[in-house]
């Protein structure tokens, strides 16, 4: 009988420790620009896409994106923000003329929210 239990604590364990949801988690991976020198050698503008051009090789593109939205007290603001898959950065202008720096993430097809230095939040659309 105690092996029974032995076993079934033992099982019990290694089923938790295989599970993925039990893991930890690795921290997303950060928005890195592309140098002058790839941006200049691979420019690419393709007119029938939302992105305004496009750096780098085949699996390290990055797209460049005019964008519009509000913030969190909506008020409206525009920009241009450049995305590596999920994650980018960019600038965002409202209504006073200010330029704030913020940081994106694809948050839906052709949404994205943004955070700037304060922590404020914007609701963007790629345009």
């Amino acid at each position: 009988m105690k092996n029974s239990y032995f076993y079934i604590l033992l099982l019990f364990f290694v089923a938790c420790k295989s599970n993925p949801e039990n893991q930890p988690q690795e921290e997303p991976q950060g928005f890195t620009p592309h140098s002058e020198a790839v941006v200049e050698e691979t420019y690419h503008t393709d007119t029938t896409y939302k992105y305004e051009h496009r750096t780098g090789t085949s699996g390290d593109y990055q797209y460049n994106y005019d964008v519009s939205g509000t913030n969190q007290d909506g008020d409206e603001v525009t920009g241009n923000v450049t995305m590596q898959d999920k994650y980018g950065e960019g600038i965002l202008n409202d209504d006073d003329g200010n330029e704030i720096e913020v940081k994106v993430e694809w948050d839906g097809y052709g949404k994205l929210k943004a955070t700037d230095n304060d922590g404020n939040e914007y609701e963007l659309e790629a345009d």
